[in-house]
């Protein structure tokens, strides 16, 4: 078997009877918290099952969740070939191993004693492992944030950690990070991330702090590509005001966080309402070097909005790195004027690193964010979800289940 890599994924070893669906939820927990997972389901195709272990240990692993649920004593090959080989590589340090549990017993209290009795090994071996009760949602994530934890604990020697996230493409071919964030695709003959991406999402960003902490870190650096509602939500979730400093990778590597240069010129236009006064302000952000979208004037036009302001360059050229941060400020500062100290309805038509820039400086603002849907029969925007930096818990406040 290879040595253990902290980068490697991990395996979660389940039964199928009764556990596809709790491992289905489970993978996607694990995957927003930054941790890549060997799950047969994903990597395999039909007619492979019995390869599935043999493949995965010798594509190399840094750790394993076992689902325990009440079907696993049926399970020869849980019993007899994935649970040796796992407490096996468990016997390497760097290897780690964890049990999230749907067993309780006739009080209601997690079954501690469920994993030996249903799947024996010599000398009560399962009952040295942290059990973890995975009933729920909130007991997946913090499953999970055990799991980023001890990922991390060796991932920053010089200070760094690096976060690579996706939102828009399946999880295949997921890089050798530190925290490799991936969440669910759009549905098919969709462009905008599902309902479940921000329940998954939510708790890591909380927790994405304490991940930094662990890894002896005082700097994270983001790279890869996300929907514009959740590149601002990870700002939020490291606001300037926490003292850990961010850098962006933009597609041609330049970074974005840093560097004097003056914010780009900005045109602002107010739209004219005919709405009551009382309802909150919306914003729109269009930042890029491509002709102007009218589709927020119609937007805002036929909702109760008491305000609606466009924030455009002056000049459609591309915006330069190192002019990001002062830009992030500066519009901060302008949404902030418009909102004046209540809630804005964000709408960002913006480069990657420039919404997590701007995520950071929305430092204690409550934002509502949108995403544009381009592939539906009749394309429009569509509310994402509610957030807010500087606060306790997630700056994921609530999110849209209704679409």
């Amino acid at each position: 078997m290879p040595a253990v890599d902290d980068l490697d994924p991990i395996f979660l070893s389940y039964r199928h009877s009764d556990g596809d669906v709790l491992a289905a939820r489970m993978v996607w927990v694990l995957r927003s918290y930054g941790v890549p997972v060997w799950h047969d389901q994903t990597h395999l195709a039909p007619g492979q099952f019995h390869r599935r272990l043999h493949e995965a240990l010798n594509s190399g692993l840094s750790g394993a969740v076992l689902l325990l649920t009440p079907d696993i004593v049926h399970s020869k090959i849980v019993r007899e070939q994935e649970l040796p080989a796992l407490l096996t590589l468990e016997a390497d340090p760097a290897f780690t191993f964890a049990i999230g549990n749907v067993i309780t017993d006739a009080a209601g209290v997690l079954d501690y004693g469920a994993p030996d009795r249903l799947l024996p090994q010599p000398g009560w071996t399962l009952q040295a492992f942290d059990q973890f009760p995975v009933v729920d949602h909130a007991g997946m994530a913090k499953l999970a944030g055990e799991m980023a934890v001890r990922r991390v604990r060796r991932a920053a020697p010089d200070g760094e950690l690096r976060l690579d996230v996706q939102t828009r493409l399946p999880p295949l071919g997921t890089p050798k990070a530190p925290l490799a964030v991936r969440t669910r695709a759009p549905f098919p003959g969709t462009s905008v991330p599902p309902p479940e991406v921000w329940q998954d999402i939510a708790p890591f960003l909380g927790d994405l702090p304490r991940l930094v902490q662990a890894a002896g870190a005082d700097r994270v650096r983001v790279t890869g590509g996300a929907h514009l509602s959740v590149a601002f939500a990870l700002g939020a979730a490291v606001p300037a005001t926490s003292g850990i400093a961010v850098s962006v990778m933009d597609l041609e590597g330049q970074a974005w966080g840093g560097g004097s240069a003056p914010a780009v010129r900005l045109t602002e236009e107010e739209i004219v309402l005919d709405n009551a006064p009382g309802g909150p302000a919306a914003v729109y952000l269009d930042l890029v070097p491509a002709p102007p979208n009218k589709e927020f004037r119609r937007y805002a036009e036929s909702h109760p909005f008491s305000r609606a302001v466009e924030i455009t360059v002056t000049e459609r050229e591309v915006i330069p790195a190192e002019a990001g941060l002062a830009l992030a400020r500066e519009l901060r500062w302008r949404i902030d004027e418009i909102a004046a100290g209540g809630p804005v309805h964000l709408f960002l038509r913006a480069p990657f690193p420039v919404a997590v820039l701007l995520g950071r400086a929305c430092n204690t603002m409550r934002v509502v964010l949108y995403e544009w849907e381009r592939e539906t029969a009749t394309p429009g925007y569509m509310e994402m979800a509610t957030v807010s930096a500087g606060r306790s818990g997630s700056p994921v406040i609530s999110w849209n289940s209704e679409r």
